[in-house]
């Protein structure tokens, strides 16, 4: 009997002509479950639609021997007929997923399932995947999904790749090859600093002869020629794109030098953040404080001091938590009530690390923050903090809006960690959102050895567990 799922040499190519998948097989049987990861931007989502029959193959095919229900990441906005008009993300989000289960289709194919669901509707999902009876593929990074499955398909920019046993398993996996590609992007660089090495000798070589040939050049030509040849401006430009090339040249081969030796270090590194004051004012106070939204009552009478705790704001779809956040940093007027606070005392990220979206790179923002000490040099400080905190190499040259949501708001972290005057409360709008898991597993590393205060608003009990908080705010209802 053949498989329900038939592919071969499957190619795929992103818009922009980037190669994203290359002659994959694949195949999968009546009732085989199967979660599929990888980084953001790696084509989980573009895999998905062509197993789904939604978009072309740019080469090999894809047979389905049954019927197939496809909800995609990104979902079409929806009215609904009550009066309240427009149904919310996680409210549309519900409605696509409960009629996928009742479809009883022979495949079932879910991207990201739990994006915008509160934590009500992240167990109920839960339930539903577990009592699901036939053949599923899900692309998720939600851990409580995850572990729900014993079979993860990796998509990854050096290939696919199966992974076969329990959540522990595959982060032990992810781990090493993230190791591993850490050190083949190392190798990299120590190669291209190598050949620029040789470049330069062959350039310097070629100008000691054509020098010499203009020496011999010159004893025959009048003065004239020879001033002319002093004064021309052609030199002198070309001695400035000289120094500017050299520059460069040369900080690719100390970051090279630098990523070399931090890669080097079997022992643990230890995160390095900046200790908070121990006795200072709250960062911010809110005083009975209330906000509402076309004549409806998000929150009501909240007051509280920020200081040193840590603080999480929980509650469901539409109850008002980055509207409290807002208000919080001095972003947002409350409707009714008082609020003071300290924006320089305060660090903020709001959702997506979309107040990130910059031009500048990481390191860009690490190298120009004037904390280097002693005799280290700055690469090496750089690549050291990188490293600590789990963040690729290579990302960290790329522009900060370039990164994906999830990249952005860890590099945001690392930049905070290093902002002078350092802040001594973090405030984070859903940090979890689109992050892979090694990516999650560094950012509760992180906010698990801060020890300022912080404010933190998410769905994730596991990630709230993690981090260790010390009272909770729950919005709903008017409350």
């Amino acid at each position: 009997m053949p498989s329900l799922l038939h592919v071969r040499g499957l190619d795929l190519d992103a818009p922009g002509g980037r190669p994203l998948v290359r002659g994959l097989d694949l195949e999968l049987g009546s009732g085989e479950r199967v979660a599929v990861i990888g980084r953001n931007g790696v084509g989980k989502s573009s895999l998905l639609q062509v197993l789904a029959g939604e978009a072309e193959t740019d080469g090999g095919f894809v047979r389905c021997h049954g019927t197939r229900h496809f909800v995609p990441q990104r979902l079409a906005p929806s009215t609904s007929p009550s009066p309240a008009g427009a149904y919310s993300a996680g409210e549309l989000r519900r409605r696509h997923l409960e009629r996928a289960f009742d479809s009883h289709a022979d495949l079932l194919l879910l991207d990201e399932p739990s994006d915008d669901l509160d934590a009500e509707g992240i167990d109920w999902l839960v339930v539903a995947l577990e009592r699901w009876p036939s053949a599923l593929v899900v692309v998720s990074h939600d851990r409580r999904l995850l572990s729900g499955f014993d079979n993860y398909f990796v998509v990854s920019e050096g290939g696919c790749h199966h992974v076969q046993g329990d959540l522990a398993s595959l982060m032990s996996e992810l781990e090493r090859r993230e190791n591993l590609s850490q050190q083949r992007y190392a190798r990299t660089l120590l190669q291209l600093e190598s050949r620029e090495r040789h470049d330069a000798r062959v350039r310097r070589r070629r100008q000691r002869k054509k020098n010499l040939g203009r020496l011999h050049e010159l004893g025959r030509c009048p003065s004239r020629a020879r001033l002319n040849e002093n004064r021309s401006y052609a030199q002198e430009s070309q001695g400035k794109r000289a120094v500017l090339q050299r520059t460069r040249i040369e900080a690719a081969r100390s970051w090279a030098r630098a990523s070399r030796r931090t890669l080097a270090v079997e022992l643990a590194l230890s995160l390095e953040l900046p200790e908070p004051p121990t006795h200072a004012p709250a960062a911010a106070e809110l005083d009975a404080v209330g906000a509402d939204i076309d004549g409806r009552c998000l929150f009501d009478g909240i007051s509280l001091r920020l200081g040193h705790e840590r603080l999480a704001i929980t509650g469901p779809n539409g109850a008002g938590k980055s509207t409290l956040l807002q208000i919080l940093t001095g972003n947002q007027r409350p409707s009714r009530g008082r609020v003071r606070c300290e924006p320089l005392r305060i660090g903020y990220v709001a959702q997506n690390a979309s107040n990130f979206c910059l031009k500048e790179s990481l390191l860009d923002q690490l190298l120009d923050t004037g904390r280097d000490t002693g005799d280290a040099p700055r690469f090496d400080d750089a690549a050291r903090q990188l490293q600590a905190h789990r963040f690729p190499l290579a990302l960290a040259e790329r522009p900060l809006y370039s990164l994906s949501p999830g990249e952005r708001l860890r590099a945001a972290l690392i930049a905070l960690s290093r902002r002078e005057p350092a802040p001594d409360v973090w405030v984070l709008d859903e940090p979890t959102g689109h992050l892979d898991l090694l990516g999650l597993q560094a950012l509760e590393a992180v906010l698990a050895a801060w020890r300022g205060g912080l404010v933190v608003v998410s769905h994730d009990a596991h990630f709230l567990e993690a981090i260790g908080v010390d009272r909770r705010i729950e919005l709903g209802a008017g409350r």
